[in-house]
């Protein structure tokens, strides 16, 4: 049992000298990154905010649906949302809108999807 204890003891020694071994020597902790050169770094120039927002896609369903004459009184917008429309090679940032009918009969909705680069207005069939 004592060899045991003993081995024990020798491990965890050697586990306590390697983990100490590994800090920076203090010429290396001189040459680090301050936390004010770190505020210095400029900014990468991203907008997540779409090119057309969700009140102008509502907007240009709205144009297409009096265009193309669709009557939409017994409807009501149940969701409107952001996606990526298209093939798995080739997706497009969209403006998605379902409208559907008071009734609940089941495909009787209207769906419509909008572009946000091209501004494109399409009509998804439903059943």
């Amino acid at each position: 049992m004592k060899n045991i204890l003993i081995a024990l003891f020798v491990m965890s020694l050697g586990t306590i000298s390697l983990a100490q071994g590994n800090q920076l020597p203090e010429s290396q902790l001189q040459k680090s990154v301050t936390q004010q050169q770190i505020v210095d770094l400029p900014l990468p120039k991203r907008s997540f905010r779409p090119k057309l927002s969700l009140q102008q896609a509502l907007k240009l369903a709205e144009d297409y649906i009096e265009k193309e004459k669709i009557d939409i009184s017994p409807y009501y917008l149940y969701e409107a949302k952001y996606i990526l429309y298209g093939s798995k090679d080739h997706q497009e940032p969209c403006w998605f809108f379902w409208w559907v009918n008071e009734n609940g009969a089941a495909g009787n909705y209207v769906e419509l999807i909008i572009s946000i680069e091209t501004r494109n207005v399409r009509r998804l069939p439903s059943m």
